[in-house]
């Protein structure tokens, strides 16, 4: 498998969680953060951290850290351009900074679709519908998405849309592990963390 680099988003205003920004916070006696960063490091090459306030904090990682620069305000699409102008490789891996639980095959199984269909862009689909903020990108579209959203675009899948995309299913992986939004869904990905590291101590 060719190099990939990862982008974590962390970007989000956290807005239906009174604005907290969620990555930095505990779940499950354990930083949200740090939980995407042990399940994805061991499949990357480099990280690159989108992240628009408390930089010093991710920073302290030793990880490089961008902000949305010119597009600032406009949505995680903002992030993943930052994201796509930091990397160093010719495909990168997009996750939200927010995932309680990556599969420690994400990268294999969508690099392999990618290169089976020759699709541009290889899309999480989590057994519901795709998580156009978990997929795998050619980094040659970067300029493609600067310019969308120059002329004031600002949905991931619509500009998705104006590329090849291939959608992996994920159906086998629990569909709590891929972000959380709200209270509810922040106490259910808690529990089932506590049950998970429960059952392997």
């Amino acid at each position: 498998m060719s190099r990939v680099d990862a982008v974590i988003l962390c970007g989000g205003a956290g807005q239906r969680l009174s604005g907290v920004d969620k990555p930095l916070q505990p779940l499950a006696g354990q930083l949200l953060f740090e939980r995407v960063l042990l399940r994805l490091a061991p499949q990357v090459a480099g990280l690159v951290i989108s992240a628009n306030r408390n930089a010093a904090q991710y920073a302290a990682y030793g990880l490089a850290v961008v902000d949305d620069g010119r597009h600032t305000g406009r949505g995680p699409l903002a992030g993943i351009a930052a994201g796509l102008e930091a990397a160093g490789s010719d495909r990168v891996l997009i996750v939200p900074g927010d995932a309680p639980l990556l599969p420690d095959d994400l990268v294999v199984r969508l690099d392999e679709a990618r290169r089976r269909t020759g699709a541009a862009i290889a899309c999480v689909d989590d057994g519901h519908g795709p998580q156009p903020l978990c997929c795998l990108i050619e980094r040659g579209l970067r300029d493609d998405l600067a310019r969308y959203l120059d002329d004031g675009g600002s949905t991931p899948r619509e500009w998705q849309a104006r590329h090849s995309v291939v959608s992996v299913r994920f159906a086998d992986w629990p569909r709590w592990g891929w972000s959380v939004n709200t209270p509810e869904e922040w106490q259910d990905a808690e529990l089932r963390l506590s049950d998970l590291l429960t059952i392997t101590e």
